[in-house]
């Protein structure tokens, strides 16, 4: 299987390469988030290459219940197998962050530029080089010949700048993307197969204002929220002595990232507000430390009678901590296409951001994340860019990991 795939790679080096390039070239920044040319591109472009594929809007109801101005879509398209297998999902997202200045970039942001063995642009690694790479693995599958037990799935989603909840939480949600296991964007040098919950809470500090020159007639509510930031800095230091067991990951962090309150110097201020981010390690629980920050809090009322300290989580930002165990065949079959194409056993690592992998977990697919690019390659940064032998030799891997997944027997995985 391997000298198939390499044969077949010589002569879609060029393709894979300019797909990537012409997906840089149309913008998809988010905010807003403007799907409708990326999307009418890749419906294109993928059915061109025989795959089945389908455009997979979202209602402009739930569109307008998130105070959203543009519409949602999101792209699916199949390889299909003759059925007997699991079927595999490969998942990047449509979105970019914004470019910020143009005149910083040495080439423009959204120009696809070829350049020193490199493709320069807004999205290169983050995350249309991804998708660039798992479009090639199912192209190189195909023209290959090769043939596949299960489904290959590639699933473009939009929205995962912003949370993904339209994009693959939308999809996987509502029954709409379906598939055994999952591979979601990440870097080449290593697979991750954890990723740290995270909730945002603010805190409300209520004081009684006053003249400051009859400051006893007052209660200060920046005064008070000290009190509460001093114990959350008591509380992070606790937290550090409760590390994670798991590579990559330290402890749960408490960051005190906002505050305000208070009109004027000369003023007792009445009110005082922090907003507070929490990135909590898969050996505890969101409730569990929100519970030990309500805690902390009620203990310090009780020694400070004057305290009114009012705790909220803060919308809908919440994600729970996800973890596919080390010995997953995900891993085993990802491992062992890394060994086969480079001779390298990757790192299993963890990490204290997110990803749309949640969403698949969240919903009963195992995911983990892999991909083309590396954390050099200034992703959200100005020449963010993608290195064409990276990318390449990406493909290859995920080439062979598509088949030894969707082409093993993996009983006690599967759930039909």
């Amino acid at each position: 299987m391997k000298q198939l795939i390499l044969n077949e790679m010589k002569s879609l080096e060029i393709e894979i390469v300019s797909l990537l390039s012409q997906m840089i070239q149309i913008p998809s920044v988010n905010p807003p988030g403007d799907y409708e040319e990326i999307c009418e591109f890749l419906y294109r472009k993928l059915t061109s290459y025989g795959l089945d594929v389908s455009v997979l809007p979202v209602p402009e109801e739930i569109v307008e219940q998130k105070g959203l101005q543009t519409k949602r879509k999101n792209i699916i398209a199949t390889l299909k197998g003759i059925g007997s297998g699991p079927s595999l999902i490969l998942n990047a997202h449509l979105d970019t962050v914004p470019e910020d200045d143009h005149n910083k970039w040495t080439f423009p942001p959204f120009s696809g530029m070829i350049h020193d063995g490199k493709i320069f642009g807004r999205g290169a690694t983050d995350s249309k080089g991804r998708l660039a790479a798992y479009i090639g693995a199912a192209l190189v599958l195909k023209r290959a010949g090769i043939p596949l037990y299960g489904d290959i799935i590639i699933a473009a989603t939009c929205d995962e700048e912003t949370g993904g909840e339209l994009g693959a939480g939308y999809l996987t949600s509502n029954g709409l993307l379906k598939g055994d296991f999952a591979l979601v964007e990440g870097y080449s040098q290593e697979i991750i197969h954890a990723m740290a919950g995270m909730t945002q809470l603010v805190i409300k500090s209520i004081g009684t204002p006053a003249h400051s020159g009859f400051k006893w007639n007052g209660i200060n509510a920046i005064e008070k929220m000290a009190k509460v930031i001093n114990g959350l800095e008591k509380l992070q230091a606790e937290l550090m002595n409760e590390p994670s067991m798991i590579n990559g990951m330290k402890y749960t962090t408490i960051n005190v990232g906002i505050i305000s309150g208070g009109t004027k110097s000369n003023v007792v201020p009445g009110g005082c507000e922090i907003e507070v981010d929490l990135r909590i390690i898969p050996e505890h629980s969101i409730d569990s430390i929100v519970e030990r920050i309500e805690n902390m809090i009620s203990s310090l009322k009780e020694d400070d009678q004057d305290m009114n300290i009012i705790l909220q989580k803060k919308g809908e930002a919440e994600t729970t901590p996800t973890i596919v165990e080390r010995n997953h065949p995900l891993i085993e079959a990802l491992q062992e296409a890394s060994k086969e194409i480079n001779d390298v056993e990757l790192p299993v690592t963890g990490v204290m951001g997110q990803s749309d992998s949640r969403w698949f977990i969240q919903n009963g697919i195992p995911a983990i994340n892999y991909g083309p690019g590396t954390q050099a390659n200034r992703v959200h940064g100005f020449d963010e860019f993608m290195e064409i032998s990276n990318l390449l030799n990406t493909v290859k891997v995920i080439s062979l990991f598509c088949i030894n997944m969707v082409n093993k027997k993996i009983e006690k995985e599967v759930k039909r």
